[in-house]
C-alpha cells in the first residue's frame, strides 16, 4: 500500500496513493492507522483524491479507524472523485465522515 504520512501541528496528513481503496488494502490500511493512532495521532485528515473506486471494505476500514480514534478523534477526507463520493452518498457515510472539496477545507473541519 502507498500512503504519504506527515504530521503537521498535531494534525496527521495522510494521502492515500493508490486508485482503489477496497478488499485488497482495507486490512492493511486500518492497520496503518491502528499504529498512527497508537502513537498519538487523533486529528486526521484523509486525501483521496487518487482514489478511483472504494467498496465496502474500504469504507469499513474508515469506519474502523474513526472508531480506532475515540470521541476526541476526528477524521476529515478530502478530494473525493464522483464515483467514490458515489459510494459515500449511497451508504450514507456522508452522515459520518466531514467531507471537503479542498486540503484548506479539510484543515479548517479537522480544527473546528
Amino acid at each position: 500500500m502507498k500512503i504519504q504520512i506527515k504530521t503537521i501541528n498535531g494534525i496527521l496528513f495522510l494521502v492515500l496513493e493508490e486508485n482503489r481503496l477496497d478488499c485488497r488494502l482495507a486490512i492493511d490500511f486500518k492497520d496503518k492507522v491502528s499504529e498512527l493512532v497508537a502513537e498519538g495521532s487523533r486529528l486526521i485528515i484523509l486525501d483521496l483524491s487518487a482514489v478511483d473506486f472504494i467498496d465496502s471494505s474500504g469504507i469499513g476500514c474508515l469506519v474502523t479507524s474513526l472508531k480506532l480514534l475515540g470521541p476526541q478523534g476526528r477524521i476529515v477526507i478530502w478530494g473525493l472523485k464522483a464515483p467514490v463520493e458515489s459510494m459515500f452518498k449511497l451508504t450514507r457515510m456522508d452522515r459520518v465522515f466531514k467531507l471537503c472539496s479542498s486540503e484548506e477545507q479539510a484543515l479548517q473541519a479537522v480544527l473546528n
